[in-house]
């Protein structure tokens, strides 16, 4: 198994996100969004956020360029990038 040097700072924001919007009672990509610029973490634009993203269960499907749910997430990437927007469905 390969070490990845992102994981220790995603899942601290991970952790941090989920109990931000269960504070604030905004959805976790919004507190996510917001707790990443504390961790130094470009919201929407870097790898560790979409490794935090996933850790929280919201993944980036890159054919989608959407945050998905973990289903359509498999549904997308089992398509052709032409077809993924059934993956919607």
């Amino acid at each position: 198994m390969t070490h990845n040097p992102a994981l220790p700072v995603a899942l601290s924001l991970a952790l941090s996100g989920r109990a931000w919007a269960k504070r604030r009672g905004i959805p976790v990509l919004d507190a996510l969004a917001e707790q990443s610029r504390d961790f130094g973490v470009q919201p929407f634009q870097d790898d560790t956020f979409d490794v935090a993203a996933a850790i929280v269960g919201e993944y980036y499907c890159k054919a989608l360029d959407l945050y998905v749910d973990r289903a359509t997430y498999e549904r997308a990437k089992g398509l052709h990038f032409t077809e993924a927007h059934r993956a919607l469905i």
